[in-house]
C-alpha cells in the first residue's frame, strides 16, 4: 500500500517536470533538450494520449517528444495519427528534428534538408562521432571533411 503513495507521486512529479519542459522548451537548443531528454515524452506513448491534430505544433514552440529511435523532435505541422502511423523520420514535413552539439548525444546521421545539422551539431557514422563544421549542413558524414570534423572522445 505504502509503495503506491511513492508511485504517485513520482507519476505526478513527473507529469510536471515534462509540463514544465514542454513550456520551456521554445528557449531551450537541441543541446539543451537532449539534457533534459528523460522529461520528454517518448512518441509512441504520447499519441496514445493524443492525437497529433490536438497537439500545439510550431517551428519553436511545437510539442516535443522523442522518436522510437531516441531522436528530439518538435510538432512542425499538425496531422491525423489515425491516418498517418508512421515515425517522426518518416514524416519529416510534420516534424523538425533538433541535434545535439554534445558528442555523448549524437545519434546516427539523417539527411534532411528541413533539419539540416548547424555548425558544432553532432551525430555517428561509420562507427565514428562527427561535428558539423557549416550550417545547414545535409552531407553525409566522412564524404567531405570540408564538412564535417571527427570527434575524438
Amino acid at each position: 500500500m505504502s509503495n503506491q503513495i511513492y508511485f504517485d507521486a513520482m507519476k505526478a512529479k513527473g507529469l510536471v517536470d515534462a509540463a514544465d519542459l514542454q513550456e520551456r522548451s521554445s528557449s531551450l537548443d537541441g543541446t539543451a533538450l537532449y539534457a533534459e531528454e528523460d522529461k520528454i515524452p517518448d512518441f509512441a506513448e504520447a499519441v496514445k494520449v493524443r492525437n497529433m491534430l490536438e497537439r500545439k505544433a510550431g517551428q519553436k514552440d511545437g510539442f516535443v517528444c522523442r522518436s522510437t529511435a531516441g531522436r528530439v523532435v518538435r510538432l512542425l505541422q499538425v496531422y491525423d495519427r489515425e491516418i498517418y502511423l508512421q515515425e517522426p523520420e518518416e514524416l519529416p514535413a510534420q516534424w523538425g528534428f533538433v541535434w545535439s552539439t554534445d558528442p555523448d548525444k549524437a545519434l546516427p546521421f539523417l539527411s534532411l534538408s528541413a533539419s539540416p545539422y548547424a555548425k558544432g551539431d553532432c551525430c555517428t557514422a561509420g562507427g565514428k562521432t562527427w561535428r558539423s563544421k557549416i550550417d545547414t549542413n545535409t552531407w553525409s558524414p566522412g564524404t567531405n571533411l570540408e564538412f564535417w570534423e571527427e570527434v575524438k572522445k
